[in-house]
């Protein structure tokens, strides 16, 4: 007879298969989860990348507006708000789209909207301005009492138009307010606050001091507060644009009365995003921005 050989039993061959399966599930787990994070990581970089691009655009344009009393410039206020997205148009001493006729002047006409009927994605107008007009109708700039809407109805509403350009693909929601510096007036001080209005209205009623009632180049706003919610393109893709509608109306406009505090705005719209019934994905995948252009470069909050 041969003599035995040591050998695995049925039962330790089954433990060490259970073994290696419970391992390998394991790493298997592992790489996925990796593969998850890296993809919201890469989601993450590609709504910062948007949002970076959009306020370094928005910068220039801002840096550069035009802040005279007798030039318009289009922007929401008491008398005229702006629910759901907003609209801004004014005149920026930056380079535009120049007609092909006329002497071209150093100042355009920039405005900025979230156009509905483009998948809600943040549009740019430049028009840049010639001296004296040009011989199709396009003015040059306007000033008081002609306002920008009277004479460039397609920088303050949503029809198309060939001066516009898509600034912000993933831009679905654009919201702004104003910041406005302290003073003091009639005895009193007055500190910066976060307003819907471009000029400040507590000192209206104060005896020897000249109310303000419009934004006169906006001499009372040291900032200009802009708020974006962005969705990366995978996220997009999840998305249906029908499903946008409900969504930007959940994200509230900016109210004095319960934004009043630096972030608070956004912190509203971040808990409108979770409460929105998208599914988890969609849900990690917008992102809320929020940049102060100072129009005031001395000023600071």
């Amino acid at each position: 007879m041969n003599p035995r050989r040591p050998a695995f039993t049925l039962i330790e061959m089954l433990v060490a298969m259970g073994v290696l399966l419970l391992v390998v599930g394991m790493i298997a787990h592992l790489c996925n989860s990796a593969q998850i994070v890296t993809g919201m990581g890469h989601r993450q970089m590609d709504a910062d990348a948007q949002a970076r691009a959009v306020f370094d655009r928005m910068a220039i344009d801002f840096a550069q507006m035009v802040r005279r009393p007798d030039a318009d410039c289009f922007l929401k206020d008491l008398a005229r708000p702006q629910p759901g997205n907003d609209q801004i148009a004014f005149f920026s001493q930056v380079p535009g789209y120049y007609p092909s006729t006329g002497s071209e002047s150093p100042v355009s006409l920039v405005a900025y909207r979230v156009n509905a009927a483009r998948l809600n994605q943040l549009e740019r107008f430049g028009a840049g301005l010639v001296w004296g007009g040009d011989s199709t109708g396009n003015p040059p700039m306007v000033f008081l009492p002609v306002r920008i809407a009277d004479k460039w109805e397609s920088a303050t509403n949503q029809d198309a138009d060939s001066h516009y350009e898509l600034a912000g693909p993933q831009v679905f929601r654009l919201e702004y307010y104003y910041v406005l510096k302290g003073q003091e007036a009639g005895g009193g001080a007055f500190a910066s606050v976060l307003t819907e209005t471009p000029w400040d209205t507590r000192i209206q009623g104060i005896a020897g001091v000249p109310d303000h009632t419009a934004a006169d180049g906006l001499r009372d706003v040291a900032a200009i507060g802009v708020v974006i919610a962005v969705m990366d393109p995978k996220t997009r893709a999840l998305v249906k644009p029908e499903a946008l509608v409900p969504l930007v109306k959940a994200l509230e406009d900016f109210d004095p009365g319960t934004h009043a505090q630096p972030g608070a705005l956004e912190a509203r719209w971040q808990e409108a995003v979770n409460a929105s019934g998208l599914p988890g994905t969609a849900i990690s995948g917008i992102h809320i921005y929020r940049r102060w252009f100072y129009l005031d470069p001395g000023f600071s909050l």
